[in-house]
């Protein structure tokens, strides 16, 4: 069950970076937007960074969830 654990977990610190990276790219896409008064890139920005935070934190309490629910199987 072990091994079992640190996969899951592995896993979802996996999901959580790819989450995280798209809220840094949406940041990005965010201060572009508002520098060169592009309104779709903003926009385009905000909505990476939110969908990317909350993809993010479903990763990361579903993780924890798996873990927890595995740690209680026993035998």
């Amino acid at each position: 069950m072990d091994i079992l654990t640190k996969l899951v977990g592995v896993v979802g610190g996996v999901f959580a970076v790819i989450g995280l990276f798209s809220v840094l790219t949406g940041a990005q896409n965010f201060f572009s937007g508002r520098k060169n008064g592009n309104p779709n890139k903003v926009d385009e920005g905000v909505e990476s960074m939110v969908s990317g935070g909350i993809f993010a934190g479903i990763a990361g309490s579903i993780t924890a969830a798996i873990i927890v629910a595995i740690q209680n199987i026993k035998f």
